[in-house]
């Protein structure tokens, strides 16, 4: 049977106001709240309510929660301290990329001006970020609050430079190689400092002039790495991180395995930002619109072991998707752990708890609530579109797993 609880979040044992019945647990703890009254649902109910008796049971007069299960309020309040964890970590994380976003504009700033400088800053940047990706932790991917994430390239920079370098985590890469993967997915559109703003940032598709134009980005970017002293394997990101697998992509055409590896990984992480983060929001796919067309129209234009690890990685709904849970629930994704990308971290729509205090469910608890379905943001009601504040930009961070928070954060 299922029911709904016209009560706060905090006031109940259960993981959620609405649940189906399931066992004679539930019942005992939904009785021992001494409610009168319970809203049954009989659209999503396996069994219809027994008829009343004659002379009802009386209920308690005590007030809700006094002799409710006490494991089953013990886990609430293990919860509830899990999610006081969450937002700590989130905030935390959020902390952290203002901090390497600000180090990212300034070196991006100075590059022609004082390019050793520059270079320098971004080595040692990239190499603490390959240190807390490779220590022996779980890590997080978080997604990021718009207020702090931008439109500008500085923030595509570092996103791809982000997920490439967890991709190359999971495809076991030695820290040499993700160091060298980092540095090239930090760098990769450095040639579109040469192209003008009228055409890179323009919403209408691109004319034939246009689209030539802009294509000298990846040739420029290795005159401009090679005048900066990179490594050669970072000018190959630079050069072919649109090449294809088929043979299709530019400037040079290339085929197959004769696209560096490191390029191929930043070629499924540029793919994938440039879909969720469109010049105009409007056109942007969600997270899993964009995997699902990489996976399904695209597949023979990356490399496909990586693409599916990146999935793997990313899981099918990755953080910023907004989805319906299996109880009905509508939410938003804001972290995944790489390890359990399928079961990702929920922040919940529940008009009874304030929005600054949103339940973010962890849905390796219970195995019985899944993802159903990915949602647009522009087919949300008003009142759940505000409180879930769906992000115009995803923007994505990572933090290593403490032994306070759950792994898949």
């Amino acid at each position: 049977m299922y029911v709904h609880l016209e009560l706060k979040w905090l006031d109940h044992p259960f993981s959620f106001n609405s649940f189906k019945i399931r066992d004679q647990k539930q019942l005992d703890t939904l009785l021992s709240l001494g409610l009168r009254d319970v809203i049954y649902v009989p659209e999503k109910s396996d069994v219809a309510p027994l008829p009343p008796k004659e002379s009802p049971v009386p209920m308690a007069e005590s007030s809700p929660m006094l002799e409710v299960d006490q494991l089953a309020l013990a886990d609430k309040k293990r919860r509830i301290a899990r999610v006081s964890k969450e937002r700590e970590a989130i905030q935390r994380c959020e902390k952290k990329f203002v901090g390497v976003i600000s180090s990212v504009k300034n070196l991006m700033r100075n590059l022609m001006a004082r390019p050793e400088e520059s270079i320098q800053a971004a080595d040692v940047l990239i190499k603490e970020m390959v240190e807390s990706l490779l220590a022996d932790r779980n890590i997080a991917v978080h997604l990021m609050n718009d207020k702090i994430a931008g439109e500008d390239v500085y923030y595509h920079s570092l996103n791809v430079a982000v997920l490439a370098m967890m991709l190359g985590r999971e495809a076991g890469l030695p820290p040499e190689e993700v160091s060298l993967l980092g540095m090239g997915a930090l760098f990769h559109d450095v040639g579109k400092s040469r192209i003008p703003d009228k055409v890179l940032l323009k919403t209408e598709p691109l004319n034939h002039a246009e689209r030539a134009l802009y294509r000298l980005h990846c040739h420029m970017g290795e005159e401009i790495a090679k005048q900066l002293g990179l490594a050669p394997r970072a000018i190959d990101i630079i050069v072919q991180h649109h090449e294809t697998m088929n043979g299709k992509g530019y400037p040079q055409g290339l085929q197959g395995g004769k696209i560096s590896r490191l390029a191929r990984i930043v070629a499924i992480v540029n793919a994938y930002d440039n879909y969720c983060n469109r010049t105009n929001p409007n056109d942007s796919l969600t997270p899993h619109e964009a995997l699902a067309l990489m996976y399904s129209r695209e597949r023979e234009l990356y490399d496909s072991k990586l693409l599916k690890l990146f999935i793997k990685c990313m899981g099918v709904y990755p953080p910023g998707s907004i989805v319906q849970l299996s109880n009905e629930a509508v939410g938003m994704v804001v972290s995944i752990n790489a390890k359990q990308a399928l079961s990702p971290s929920v922040l919940i729509y529940d008009p009874t708890v304030p929005k600054e205090e949103a339940i973010i469910y962890d849905l390796t608890e219970d195995p019985d609530i899944t993802i159903v379905e990915s949602i647009r943001p522009n087919l949300l009601l008003r009142e759940i579109y505000d409180y879930l504040s769906p992000r115009k930009r995803m923007t994505y961070y990572f933090d290593e797993r403490t032994d306070g928070a759950k792994a898949n954060r």
